[in-house]
Order: C-alpha cells, then structure tokens, then sequence
C-alpha cells in the first residue's frame, strides 16, 4: 500500500470514531434511561410504603375512637376487643391501599397481624407488615407501631374553661352503669348523679350513697406525678387535689387495662390502669365508704367491692371534698394513717355515718 492508502485509511479510521462515539452515547442513554426508571419505580415502591406505615397509627386511632365512642353511647361491650379493633383497622387500611393501587398500579397489601396493649399502658401496639411490589422491584416490611390514648390537655373539675378534645374516652363506667341511669359528661368528667349509687345498691354495698353525684376523669390522660408515693407527700394533699381535679389514670396491677376495659372488665390478667371515682363535696364528714378507686367500685366480683377510709384533701365553706382508700391504695399513693379518719376520731365528733 502506498502513501495515499495509509492516508485514506487513517482518514476512514477517523470517520469512525464518532459513530462509535455516537453509538456507547445510545446505549449509555438507553442504560441510564433504564436505570432511570428502576430509580423512579424503586422511589414510588418506598414512598407508598413510608406512606402506607406513617397512616397506620392514624387510622388505627380513628378506630379506637370510634370504637370506644360507641360504647360510650350505647353502654354495649366490644366481645373480644382485640380481634374487632384488629379487623376495623383492616378494613381502614384496605380502603386505602385500594386507592394507591388504582392510582399507580403498584400492587400492595398490609396485614395488620395484632392489636395488643404496650408495655406502656398508655399506649397501644400494631403489628404489621407491609408489602409492596412494582414491576421487578418489592418491598416487605415489619412494622410495630404504637398508638398514644393519652388525652393532650387536663380539665379540671372546678374549672369554667372548656376544650375541643381529640382524646381517647374510658368506656368502662359507661358499661357497668347502663342499666342503672344515664351518665353526663361535662368539661372532660364524667357525672353520675344517682347512677352509681344506684349501682352499687343493687350489689348490696352498704354506704352507697356516698357516691351520690359523684364524678370521675372521662379521658385517658397519664398522671404526672411519678412516684405515685408524692400524691401524699405534698402540703395539705395538694398534689393529690391536682390529680384528682384534671382527672389522671395510674398504673395498676388490679385494674384492667384499655383493651380489657372495652370489653367491660375492671380487672384482667394484663397490667392495666386505675383512677379515683370522686365523691360530691358536703358538709358532712364520713368515716368508712367503698373504695374510690374504679376497679374496686366496678370489680365483676361484688363481694370485692371493699372499704377505704375518708381521705380529706379539700374542704371550703364547710364543704368537704374527700375520696375514701384502703392501706394499700393509701401507701401507693404515699397516704398517712394521720391523713385519714379513724372511726374513733369520727365518733369523737359526731360527724354522721353514711347510710
């Protein structure tokens, strides 16, 4: 080959060079166009399943809610709380992957395996998993959430102030009295009237009438005031009165928890909560009545329903404000013997017995 060839070859190599420059920029696009929509299908497969999770709570709320509503108004018990709060939720969550199926085409199934109460008592735990498929991309996931019962503001009991709450009812007095008159609920309490004597007359209890236009908290809220024992350690009981007033829950080995008390049960086998059932201020003094804890005015076994002793944490105008406990809801709540009337002490002034 000659001059003239070398030259005509290294001009036709040099024509090729943008062509094979031409095709790796191709099949970089079609690559990266590729990659492109992986990255795109991935972002949408795990922004439905963060978006799916972040709704769990929320519509697991709105359930009990309603849930607990319900019972609020009819007094009815929910048989097996657990499984047909589980179901309500399901039947939330179905509707709302139905709606991001039809909107993406993304396929997507959420299971929500238990409703149960947390070990915080306060709370209640879903378990659930999620799962979620696009073209060649899925996602599976594990999920346990908890859901908060607690209420967001206190409302005392002597207070004119009034809230829109978005709080968790207790529907536990709402079961135990529905066949004894109708419950009224004002300011975030519930009022009893002639209810809950009412109730524990027919049980037999002597000293009922103590319980006469009684009250107790009608929201969820968790006390603050941690040790417990500090309730009685303050000066003239004025952390128990703050208790009392805005209505707190503790925890407690005997009372039933959230669940449990849906299904119309006072006590249970699982940790649980407990609060005061407070009598009407008088001007009366009494020595002895049922315990005001909940769970002992409202215990399945009538023949529990036991005595407390008059605990006076307020008194104005010759109005006396008291709840009556037993030693050892005394010593929880850090109560003294000197807080308490002795029967010697109320005979000494003549301060009339309940009925």
């Amino acid at each position: 080959m000659d001059d003239k060839g070398y030259v005509m070859g290294g001009l036709a190599f040099l024509l090729m060079i943008p062509s094979i420059i031409l095709l790796l920029v191709l099949v970089n696009m079609v690559n990266l166009d590729d990659s492109s929509n992986i990255m795109m299908t991935t972002d949408t497969v795990f922004h439905i399943s963060g978006d799916v999770e972040r709704n769990i709570p929320i519509l697991a709320r709105q359930t009990i809610k309603e849930t607990t509503e319900n019972v609020v108004q009819t007094g009815n018990p929910v048989p097996n709380s657990r499984e047909i709060i589980r179901n309500r939720i399901q039947t939330k969550i179905n509707d709302l992957i139905s709606g991001y199926h039809n909107n993406t085409g993304v396929n997507i199934r959420c299971n929500i395996l238990s409703v149960d109460s947390s070990s915080d008592l306060f709370e209640i735990e879903i378990n659930s998993i999620i799962s979620i498929q696009k073209d060649n991309i899925s996602h599976n996931r594990n999920v346990i959430q908890k859901v908060p019962l607690v209420g967001l503001k206190p409302t005392k009991m002597f207070s004119e102030e009034s809230y829109q709450f978005n709080d968790i009812p207790d529907p536990l007095p709402f079961i135990k009295c529905k066949n004894y008159g109708v419950l009224k609920v004002n300011m975030g309490r519930i009022s009893y009237g002639s209810t809950l004597s009412s109730y524990l007359s027919s049980n037999g209890v002597k000293n009922y009438s103590v319980y006469e236009n009684s009250s107790s908290a009608l929201y969820i809220k968790k006390c603050p005031f941690d040790p417990y024992i500090s309730h009685g350690n303050s000066n003239k009981l004025q952390t128990l009165k703050n208790c009392i007033e805005n209505g707190y829950y503790h925890e407690s080995r005997d009372g039933a928890c959230f669940l449990c008390r849906l299904e119309g049960k006072a006590i249970c086998n699982h940790y649980g909560l407990e609060t005061f059932i407070v009598p009407a201020g008088t001007n009366t003094r009494f020595s002895t009545a049922p315990c005001s804890i909940d769970h002992v005015i409202f215990n399945d076994e009538k023949n529990r329903i036991y005595n407390g002793e008059s605990v006076e944490y307020y008194s104005s105008f010759n109005i006396y404000f008291r709840i009556f406990l037993d030693n050892g809801h005394g010593t929880k709540y850090g109560i003294s013997n000197s807080d308490t009337l002795s029967e010697n002490q109320i005979s000494n002034k003549k301060i009339k017995q309940p009925e």
